[in-house]
């Protein structure tokens, strides 16, 4: 292994970073040549000694130094380190009023290059949008929600993608989702790509689907300006359980728009201005030209739902129905117009 002063150990070194987990501040490196088989504890840990958990580490280029942001104490908050050597840690700063698994991560506002932003997640996904640099991160905006979902924690991004993508990737943990008779325990949200983008007068964090799902793509059924009324059998026949729909809808005279998903209801309601999918609280969206956008992704025990190309987003845990029927659309009220509607099946990946 080679760090980043140049000191050679007995490990073999992956590029010019070295592969390091770093769990409850103890310093371990592994083998990338044996598929990670190997794994050595460094002879002097541990390497910080700090009552808490969940640290993220990340390269700083600026200052050529490893940042690692650590949960609480004191209280609940967020600590921030510096090293050099990722061996000796120095104590930069303290981030108030944050709760368990922290990230930090960089994007351009609206696509604006010159307008770099940092964002601190919370555990929960909420996040806090400024500046960091390098020491204390600087806040700009007050905490907002990402997610209204009840099944949505411990986010993490990936360090470290390749420059030529760019993308920023991030996934969640689907806590207290319960399987029962499941050959698994429970699971994570589908990888979506982040943005920031101006809202109205906020700036909101962005969630959508990563392209590679198109991979899972088979059968596509598609409609444009179409009228939707009460009883409507728009979906009558679509077969299967997993699904990624996509909707744009001006709501019209209807009362709510929304799809049956085995008993789970995804639907935006006109009196309230909202989405409710599954048990998420109400996610309060505008309309854009007249018109809501929904992005569904159907999975056997999920259903997460992106608001408006992914300003507001709800992730929740759902139980499969030996004969549960695949998703409907329905309408109440009065109609509703489709400008366009989408919904691809989709194969399991464990068949690829």
């Amino acid at each position: 292994m080679v760090d980043r002063t140049g000191r050679e150990e007995d490990h073999v070194h992956c590029r010019d970073r070295p592969r390091i987990f770093i769990p409850d501040h103890v310093l371990w490196t592994i083998r990338p040549d044996d598929l990670g088989r190997t794994w050595t504890k460094y002879e002097n840990n541990p390497i910080l000694a700090h009552a808490n958990r969940d640290p993220k580490v990340f390269w700083y280029e600026p200052e050529s130094k490893w940042v690692m942001i650590i949960y609480g104490p004191p209280g609940k908050s967020y600590v921030f380190f510096g090293s050099k050597d990722l061996r000796k840690w120095e104590k930069l700063s303290t981030f108030p009023d944050m709760y368990e698994c922290p990230d930090l991560f960089q994007l351009p506002l609206d696509g604006d290059e010159e307008q770099m932003k940092w964002v601190l997640s919370d555990g929960d996904g909420s996040y806090v949008v400024g500046q960091f640099d390098g020491t204390t991160f600087h806040k700009e905006r007050e905490k907002i929600a990402l997610d209204y979902g009840f099944n949505f924690y411990a986010t993490q991004t990936w360090n470290d993608v390749p420059e030529e993508d760019g993308r920023c990737i991030q996934m969640a943990w689907m806590r207290g989702g319960k399987f029962p008779d499941m050959p698994f325990n429970q699971q994570l949200t589908f990888p979506c790509v982040l943005s920031l983008r101006t809202v109205g007068v906020e700036i909101r964090l962005c969630r959508n689907p990563v392209r590679e799902i198109t991979q899972l793509y088979e059968k596509e059924h598609e409609w444009e300006n179409v009228t939707a009324s009460k009883g409507n059998d728009l979906l009558g026949e679509i077969k299967g359980d997993l699904f990624d729909i996509e909707i744009e809808f001006d709501p019209g005279q209807s009362d709510a728009v929304g799809f049956d998903i085995q008993g789970n209801h995804v639907q935006y309601t006109t009196k309230t201005e909202s989405v409710v999918s599954c048990k998420t609280h109400p996610m309060k969206v505008k309309r854009k030209d007249g018109h809501i956008h929904l992005r569904i992704l159907v999975d056997r025990t999920s259903v997460e739902v992106f608001v408006n190309h992914g300003e507001i987003s709800g992730a929740n845990c759902i139980l499969p129905k030996e004969t549960g029927s695949p998703p409907s659309l329905y309408v109440n009220g009065g109609d509703a117009i489709i400008k366009s509607l989408k919904v691809r099946e989709l194969r399991s990946v464990w068949q690829m």
